[in-house]
């Protein structure tokens, strides 16, 4: 990027449109991490997580003319992402591996500093993991990539294909059914409820 200069994404978009095509890296930096969640939440596989992801990316880049600005660029990657992921899962007729709910804490950080502190909310951690996972898909789905894996309302539409309205009703369920639970949103490192209602 010349001087290190540091575009907004709609300039960096335009700029690859038009031909610098080298600055297509810095747009899949912006985006790999939560692309990368979001497919992990569809497979819930490591390794095809991370094919699926490369594969949305590349996608990306070889049609980056056709994007034309009606969406966030996120939704419209995400949407990519679900093309390769249905397709993918017609190709393997994939099994749905075990929840990395039940394995990994995308909660936690290494910077608690109190070791009693660190052991409640790694059980509190625990007990959320456990309440998500046998949630109804349609609720775990959207709870996982709203708080887990921290897109937004129109990108969870766009990666499970269904209306905005259909994505606000189903985390206003699922949150629902975690309280019944006595499980606290206030667990999520990121909490955003209030976008049930945006």
């Amino acid at each position: 990027m010349e001087g290190n200069r540091t575009y907004s994404e709609s300039e960096l978009i335009r700029r690859i449109q038009a031909g610098e095509s080298g600055l297509f890296q810095e747009l899949a930096r912006r985006h790999s991490e939560s692309l990368l969640r979001c497919a992990f939440t569809l497979c819930r596989d490591q390794q095809f997580s991370e094919d699926l992801a490369q594969e949305a990316l590349l996608e990306g880049w070889r049609f980056i003319g056709r994007f034309d600005g009606r969406c966030q660029f996120s939704t419209w990657l995400y949407g990519i992402l679900r093309h390769r992921f249905l397709k993918s899962l017609r190709r393997k007729s994939l099994q749905e591996p075990h929840s990395w709910l039940l394995d990994a804490d995308p909660l936690m950080t290494a910077e608690t500093i109190d070791p009693v502190h660190q052991l409640q909310l790694n059980e509190d951690a625990s007990r959320l993991r456990q309440a998500v996972a046998l949630l109804p898909d349609e609720h775990r789905q959207v709870i996982e990539l709203r708080f887990f894996a921290e897109a937004s309302l129109e990108d969870i539409a766009a990666v499970l294909d269904v209306p905005l309205g259909t994505v606000k009703s189903r985390l206003h369920n699922g949150l629902e059914k975690l309280r019944q639970q006595k499980i606290t949103v206030n667990l999520f490192s990121n909490t955003r409820e209030s976008g049930v209602k945006s």
